[in-house]
């Protein structure tokens, strides 16, 4: 029982030594709050005088991205080069696993002219191609 006395003694001490802690930890002081060190108000300064006259793509991720897209595309690197774009080539790029010329043919005629429904938003799209095959 004495045991059980000494531990909420030990608690409660341990309680208030924690309390007085925080509260001179809380209190002001009348010292004024330290000042920027000039260095680094330098370097701010430097950093806008040296880019000057260019915009601040930084604040804005997407205008960045948007003039790397109307630079590549002055370039002449954006945009379908030639009658089939990237995408459809990559779609008739997976032909290439079937093994007899019938069914490659049939694949590319499905990624060309299948009709497509639905959307990505609504869950999905659907590609659906008709093929008559003659009786064997």
């Amino acid at each position: 029982m004495s045991s059980f006395g000494i531990r909420n003694l030990q608690l409660a001490v341990g309680a208030v030594a924690l309390a007085i802690a925080g509260m001179a930890g809380a209190q002001t002081s009348d010292m004024p709050a330290p000042a920027q060190p000039a260095a680094k108000h330098h370097h701010m300064h430097m950093h806008k005088h040296e880019h000057k006259g260019q915009r601040k793509y930084d604040d804005n991720p997407s205008a960045k991205e948007e003039a790397a897209a109307r630079a590549a595309q002055r370039e002449g690197k954006l945009g379908d080069r030639g009658p089939e774009s990237q995408y459809e080539r990559n779609a008739l790029a997976r032909c290439g696993v079937f093994k007899t010329d019938e069914d490659r043919h049939s694949c590319t005629e499905r990624m060309r002219n299948g009709q497509t429904s639905g959307s990505v938003k609504g869950g999905g799209t659907i590609t659906e191609y008709t093929e008559q095959v003659p009786m064997r």
